[in-house]
């Protein structure tokens, strides 16, 4: 798989020195601002910031709330970071550049079924609502549950499989897949993940790797978690020209010794990486 690497402006110089033939920015939305001093040869990946101004961005909101964006100003502003991803592409590898978004979906309470499936379907009609043509646009799949704002959040779509290839099948678009949220999702409802990842692959362009567990422990080092990697990696090996960047929690820091130890022991397991 092709290594990439998750970055922010001032964590550059240390994930270059892992070569990444990939950069990942995690953007904030301060970003919008972001310049960049010199030219790379990685390929660009901007994975869009979650909130904006103090707010989460959710392009299935079903209403405007202290916390969370209306669908519209979600929209408009996930539409400033696709327009700020193709300038800053400018200084990246010829390759069109790619956008990673999370759909949002998400509640404090639980939901009754008639407004998840009404989320559900404004997915697609969302997503159309962009421009995207000169990105690569990736939706994410997201965790049974999420962490914002101190608290812990339900996310309500885009969670399994099913929901992922049929909303493929409808856009034509592929996804990021996140195998530590997809675990945890398993987990909670008794299913495999190996069966998620066999049934979404062919449609993921990029993955998203860290270990996992129970329903809410996320973004674990490598054998912290009950992800079973001796499973997951001969599935991946198979996809030589798909990527991947780790997601380790603070793996950033202390010149990304984290993402160094994920990265080691994940090659030791077996992952074939260039």
């Amino acid at each position: 798989m092709i290594l990439g690497m998750k970055t922010r402006k001032r964590d550059l110089n240390d994930m270059l020195k892992f070569n990444p033939k990939i950069l990942e920015f995690h953007f904030s939305d301060s970003d919008l601002n972001l310049e960049l001093e010199k030219n790379f040869e990685q390929e660009l990946i901007v994975h869009c910031f979650e909130y904006f101004d103090r707010k989460l961005l959710d392009i299935v909101s079903l209403e405007e709330t202290n916390q969370i964006h209306s669908r519209e100003k979600s929209l408009e502003y996930i539409q400033k970071a696709i327009d700020k991803t193709i300038l800053l592409n400018e200084q990246f590898q010829g390759k069109t550049p790619t956008i990673v978004v999370h759909p949002g979906g998400y509640s404090i309470n639980t939901l009754t079924e008639s407004k998840i499936e009404k989320m559900k379907d404004m997915i697609v009609d969302s997503v159309n609502q962009l421009d995207f043509k000169n990105v690569n646009f990736l939706l994410e799949n997201m965790p049974p549950y999420a962490w914002f704002f101190s608290g812990r959040w339900n996310s309500n779509v885009f969670l399994n499989s099913n929901d992922m290839k049929k909303y493929c099948l409808e856009t034509g678009l592929n996804v990021c897949y996140d195998l530590c949220h997809s675990h945890l999702y398993c987990n909670k409802n008794n299913v495999s993940v190996v069966d998620e990842l066999l049934q979404i692959e062919q449609y993921v362009e990029h993955y998203h790797l860290s270990d996992a567990e129970g329903e809410d422990g996320e973004g674990l080092q490598f054998g912290d978690g009950d992800l079973p990697f001796e499973k997951v990696i001969p599935i991946l090996n198979k996809f030589k020209d798909k990527s991947f960047a780790i997601e380790v929690w603070k793996g950033h820091e202390q010149k990304g010794k984290g993402f160094e130890e994920f990265l080691d022991k994940v090659k030791q397991a077996g992952l074939l990486v260039t």
